[in-house]
């Protein structure tokens, strides 16, 4: 079973309860579990619940520095199970897909773990409230619908024009100055949607909200 939480795009998060749900039908039917938790540090109204420590050794869990330190374009990140032949296996195979990250990235996480361990928890606080904006925003569009998310810096709203796709909108969007994902890019179940990150400057959302406005009024002719 493959699991991403905080999930991309629609930031929704896993409870305790739904964890162990799924820890005890994977243990009813000798499966792995591999949880994508590389939003991990970035958790809202919640603590993050991870599969590591939940009882069951067939987890291998996928996490990032680029997300947690705002190192994105790096692509630096790391795995982890409490199973040990799987770790072995896993390192071999690490080894002759990619080798190593290069040094550089490999200092500057160092760095970043030695000297700034409390830089997570304020860029998520910043988050937190760039989250609040960006939905306030979207939710007083008529037409609009969107769900707060509980983790990661991305919204997933629901549009409603009549005669526009999720693909239409986007490129509409982009016209207008404003950048965001089709929900038809995560799988057919996100047509009507949209992804934006709101990993940019309130004032920035701000702007970006102004304009998907104009947009939203031209495209209903208003």
């Amino acid at each position: 079973i493959l699991y991403n939480f905080p999930s991309n795009p629609t930031g929704g998060n896993v409870t305790e309860a739904q964890r162990d749900e799924l820890v005890t039908f994977a243990r009813d039917n000798d499966l792995w579990l591999i949880t994508d938790e590389v939003y991990d540090r970035i958790v809202y109204d919640q603590e993050h619940v991870s599969f590591l420590g939940a009882g069951y050794d067939k987890v291998i869990m996928i996490n990032s520095f680029s997300k947690t330190f705002a190192m994105t374009g790096w692509r630096i990140g790391y795995l982890l199970s409490p199973d040990d032949e799987a770790m072995a296996q896993l390192t071999k195979m690490q080894y002759y897909v990619t080798a190593c990250s290069n040094d550089a990235m490999q200092y500057a996480v160092l760095e970043a773990l030695e000297n700034a361990s409390d830089y997570p928890a304020q860029m998520r606080d910043e988050f937190q409230v760039r989250r609040d904006l960006i939905c306030e925003r979207l939710n007083a569009m008529e037409g609009v619908s969107c769900h707060i998310p509980t983790g990661a810096f991305y919204v997933f709203p629901k549009f409603d024009i009549p005669g526009v796709n999720s693909e239409e909108l986007a490129f509409a969007l982009l016209e207008g100055g404003v950048l965001c994902s089709p929900g038809t890019a995560f799988g057919t179940a996100g047509e009507g949607h949209l992804r934006f990150a709101y990993t940019i400057g309130r004032e920035d959302i701000s702007r970006g909200m102004d304009r998907v406005e104009i947009v939203l009024k031209k495209l209903r002719g208003e």
